[in-house]
C-alpha cells in the first residue's frame, strides 16, 4: 500500500517533468450505503434495524487527469486518461475506513466553453481498515458473523468508482466540478465473507488545468490515423477463456475453481464503439454435492451438472485504441443452480429442488445484495487488450445483480 501511494504522488506532483497539459482535481464525496441483505449489520442506539440505508459515508479525493495527444483519446472527444488516490470514512466503527489508488477514463460526452457534460469510469485497489476478521473476538472466529462487519472479507479490495460529471469553468485554469454515481468496495468472493460495499455519491470539488488552451483549442495536431487491428474489418469475431477461485461460505474457508468461455460476434459500429452477442459458459466447482449448508443453496441435492450455467448476452463494448471495456447483459438458457435456490424452498420439496422455467420471477431488490446467485438475469464487465497477434488478454468480473459472484483472468482469440 505504501508503495502504491508513493508512486501515486509522485504522478501527482512530478509530472510536469513529462506531460503539460493535465488537471489536477480535488473534491468531497458524500454518499449512502446501500443494503447488503443482512440488516442487523449496523443498528442504531436504541438497537433497532436502521432500514434500507445502513447510514452515510464521506470522504475526499485528489487525482491528476492527463491529455496526451493519442489518436485512440482524440477519438473520444479529447478524452483524458487519470490516476486517483481517494478516502471513505464509513458511518460505524466496524465499518471502518477504506484508501483507495485508482486509474480512470474522462470522457466528455459534451464540451461547451462553460459547460462540460462526460462519464468518468475507473478501476483500482482499495485497503479496508475492518474486515470480518478484525472485528470479531478470535475464539468466534469463522463460527459466527453477529457483531462483526460481514460485508467485507480481507484487507484488499477491489474498487470500482464509475460517476457522470459536470464542470463548468470559471476562469481561465479553473473549474468548479460535480459528479455521481456508484462506487462499489469487494474482492469479487476470493474470501468470504464478502458482500461489499455499493455506495451510491456526489462529489463537489475544484480543478485546476495547467493548460487548458490545448484542450478547448482546435488547435490540436489530429496527426495520422493509428492502426489498430482488432477494429479494421467491420466484424470482430473473439473466443475466450477465464479462470480463477473464489469461496461461498465463511465457515468451511474452502476455495472452489471458477471459468468460463466466450465465444462472440462484434459489429464494429465506429472507432471507438462495437455492439456484439455471444455464448458464455460458466463453470463454478462451489456447486457440487456436500454437507456444508450456508442457508442459501441446497447443496445437498446438488448433481454433477450443477457446476455449469449457459446463458446468451448482448456485449456493447467501448473502445480506446487497442484496449476495449465492455459489458456482458445476459439470460441463463441452462441453469441448474435455480433449482437449489432458494434454501428454504428447496428442502421442502420431495426431490430437494425447485422446477424453474428460464424466466420467472425473484426478488430483484434483494436477491444479488443478500448474495443469492438465484435468478436468470447476469452480468459480466470485461477489460480486453487486443494484441497483434490475433490474441487478447482479458480480465472479467462477473455478478447478479449488485452481488459479485468471482473475478478472472483470462486469453483470447479474435478473428
Amino acid at each position: 500500500m505504501r508503495t502504491s501511494i508513493f508512486i501515486l504522488f509522485t504522478l501527482l506532483f512530478a509530472t510536469p517533468l513529462f506531460a503539460l497539459d493535465m488537471d489536477y482535481r480535488l473534491s468531497g464525496h458524500v454518499g449512502w450505503i446501500m443494503p447488503d441483505g443482512k440488516v442487523d449489520l449496523v443498528t442504531s442506539p436504541n438497537n433497532q434495524a436502521t432500514g434500507l440505508w445502513i447510514g452515510p459515508t464521506g470522504g475526499a479525493d485528489l487525482s491528476v487527469t492527463f491529455y496526451p495527444n493519442w489518436h485512440a483519446l482524440r477519438q473520444w472527444n479529447h478524452a483524458g486518461i487519470g490516476v486517483g488516490l481517494t478516502h471513505w470514512a464509513f458511518p460505524h466503527d466496524k465499518l471502518g475506513q477504506a484508501f483507495s489508488a485508482y486509474t480512470y477514463l474522462e470522457i466528455p460526452l459534451v464540451r461547451l466553453p462553460h459547460f462540460i457534460l462526460g462519464l468518468r469510469p475507473a478501476m483500482g485497489v482499495a485497503f479496508n481498515t475492518k474486515t470480518y476478521r478484525n472485528t470479531i473476538p478470535a475464539e468466534d472466529l469463522y463460527a459466527t458473523m453477529e457483531g462483526s462487519n460481514r460485508c467485507i472479507g480481507g484487507m484488499i479490495n477491489l474498487y470500482c468508482p464509475e460517476a457522470m460529471y459536470i464542470d463548468f469553468p470559471i476562469t481561465k485554469g479553473w473549474t468548479i466540478g460535480i459528479s455521481g454515481g456508484w462506487y462499489h468496495i469487494s474482492n469479487g468472493s476470493v474470501r468470504q465473507p464478502n458482500s461489499g460495499y455499493n455506495i451510491f455519491a456526489a462529489e463537489v470539488g475544484v480543478r485546476y488545468s495547467s493548460n487548458s488552451d490545448t484542450r478547448h483549442s482546435s488547435a490540436i495536431a489530429q496527426g495520422h490515423k493509428a492502426h489498430y487491428p482488432a477494429s479494421d474489418k467491420p466484424w470482430l469475431l473473439t473466443s475466450s477463456v477465464s479462470a480463477s477461485g473464489r469461496q461461498v461460505y465463511y465457515k468451511d474457508q474452502q476455495t472452489f475453481f471458477v471459468g468460463s468461455m466466450h465465444a462472440a460476434a462484434y459489429w464494429n459500429a465506429h472507432p471507438i464503439f462495437r455492439l456484439g452477442a455471444g455464448i458464455d459458459v460458466f463453470y463454478d466447482g462451489a456447486y457440487i454435492q456436500r454437507t456444508t449448508q450456508f442457508q442459501k443453496t441446497n447443496l445437498a441435492a446438488a448433481q454433477p451438472g450443477d457446476c455449469w450455467r449457459v446463458g446468451a448476452s448482448l456485449q456493447p463494448e467501448f473502445v480506446v485504441g487497442n484496449f476495449a471495456l465492455g459489458l456482458q447483459v445476459g439470460a441463463y438458457l441452462y441453469d441448474p443452480v435455480k433449482e437449489l435456490e432458494p434454501y428454504s424452498e428447496a428442502i421442502l420439496s420431495p426431490t430437494g429442488r425447485i422446477k424453474k422455467p428460464i424466466f420467472y420471477a425473484y426478488d430483484l431488490l434483494n436477491a444479488g445484495s443478500a448474495g443469492y446467485p438465484d435468478g436468470w438475469i447476469y452480468t459480466c464487465v470485461v477489460a480486453k487488450y487486443y494484441l497483434p497477434w490475433h490474441i487478447f488478454v482479458q480480465a472479467m468480473m462477473k455478478s447478479h445483480l449488485t452481488k459479485v459472484e468471482f473475478i478472472s483472468l483470462g486469453l483470447g482469440f479474435y478473428y
